[in-house]
């Protein structure tokens, strides 16, 4: 057995245990706590998508918006314990991100319409074309993450680096002085890349520690995950950082641990 498949055999889902040891009510069978742990993450999202089309209408800065959009759906790994992984029925953890590839694909694609709420809260300019991109790619990796990696230290490794990826942008406008760009990729900053880096690193922890995973075994760990994430986001095709940074860091969580222990 691998260490991912004994990570996901040990979760029984706590939205069961939590309803009946501080409401006492009936235990759920695992397919009832599925589906209403999806429910959850339904609602969640929900509040995400009104919080960041607030924040689009009041601030009138689309980049805020839709870094907090980023930035909480990464987050939606937050909710993996109250799957119970004995049942088949965990998969339904992916919910949200299906719904919102095939929502995505249809507004970018086939609607095109500048006016809609996720055109405002997901896009820098307003250009339905922009769904398309970097939101659909958000989506298909936490659809990957999900399915695959559920409740694995490489599942959240990859969403901490796009957390990560989040830090860099937003850090970059509120402080980005000293600009670089590489070939092919956008404009960058030297305060962005480190907000990457500590992003990276403080996503690892705090998802780690949430989801009760042990992902890294020590602080060069933890900032040697930091610094290929953001060496990945300086580097990545523009539009395309996402899918890079997922590809990236799983790679690298499959590789990192054991050059670690021979250079040590």
């Amino acid at each position: 057995m691998t260490e991912d498949q004994q990570l996901n055999s040990n979760n029984n889902g706590t939205l069961s245990t939590f309803l009946v040891n501080t409401l006492k009510l009936t235990p759920l069978s695992p397919m009832y706590n599925n589906i209403f742990s999806a429910l959850i993450t339904i609602l969640y999202v929900k509040a995400v998508m009104e919080i960041g089309l607030i924040i689009r209408v009041k601030y009138g800065v689309p980049e805020l918006s839709r870094k907090f959009v980023h930035l909480s759906a990464c987050s939606w790994l937050f909710f993996w314990p109250l799957f119970d992984s004995s049942h088949w029925g965990w998969r339904l953890n992916v919910t949200v991100p299906v719904v919102m590839s095939l929502r995505l694909l249809y507004k970018g694609a086939i609607l095109k319409d500048p006016e809609d709420e996720d055109v405002r809260s997901m896009s820098r300019t307003s250009s339905p074309s922009e769904l398309l991109y970097g939101p659909l790619q958000m989506t298909l990796v936490m659809t990957y993450v999900g399915l695959t990696k559920f409740m694995t230290p490489t599942g959240i490794i990859i969403m901490a680096s796009l957390v990560g990826d989040g830090m860099a942008a937003m850090v970059g406008i509120a402080y980005g002085r000293h600009k670089y760009r590489v070939p092919l990729g956008g404009d960058k900053s030297v305060e962005g890349t480190i907000g990457c880096v500590v992003g990276t690193m403080g996503g690892i922890w705090c998802y780690s520690t949430v989801v009760g995973i042990e992902v890294v075994g020590g602080w060069k760990m933890l900032l040697a995950y930091g610094c290929m994430s953001s060496v990945v986001e300086a580097t990545a095709l523009k539009n395309w950082d996402n899918a890079l940074l997922a590809l990236a860091m799983e790679i690298t969580s499959k590789h990192l641990p054991g050059y670690m222990e021979l250079v040590q």
